[in-house]
């Protein structure tokens, strides 16, 4: 008798585990599919790619790289696989209520606005980075001359 309840126990919790694991198998997939919402209303892909041509811009004409690279380069990066490296990210940072809030915004009207501005804003952002950084470095150098 004894054996046969710590058998009926054992066979109990070996059931019941994949039963109550299940749920956040699928909540992790759900996540992981709001997340992917996300980057995809957002334009985190896109933004990414421009991102990647504008740091290549700048590399080509500062940059000594061998003849080639840039192109090269710009063939064998995949945009995809930047995503693929974000999503575990999110995963581990945003909680589903924040998922469902932060699409939503950018699902209306003043999110797509921003999402809309944005291109505009990180260029903008990114000159006025270079222009900064540019001046303080003439600043550091002229400090460092007295």
């Amino acid at each position: 008798m004894k054996i046969q309840l710590a058998l009926v126990a054992v066979l109990g919790v070996t059931f019941a585990v994949p039963v109550s694991a299940a749920p956040a198998v699928q909540e992790a997939s759900v996540k992981e599919k709001k997340i992917r919402k996300l980057l995809e209303v957002t334009g985190t892909a896109a933004m990414g790619k421009q991102v990647m041509d504008t740091m290549l811009d700048h590399f080509s004409k500062s940059a000594d790289l061998p003849a080639g690279f840039i192109e090269k380069f710009k063939e064998t990066a995949n945009p995809d696989s930047l995503i693929e490296l974000l999503v575990p990210i999110y995963v581990k940072n945003l909680d589903e209520e924040t998922l469902d809030g932060t699409i939503a915004f950018f699902e209306s009207t003043a999110g797509k606005k921003f999402i809309k501005a944005q291109p505009i804003i990180m260029r903008e952002s990114m000159e006025a980075g270079q222009k900064w950084g540019a001046e303080a470095a003439q600043k550091a150098l002229k400090a460092l001359e007295k």
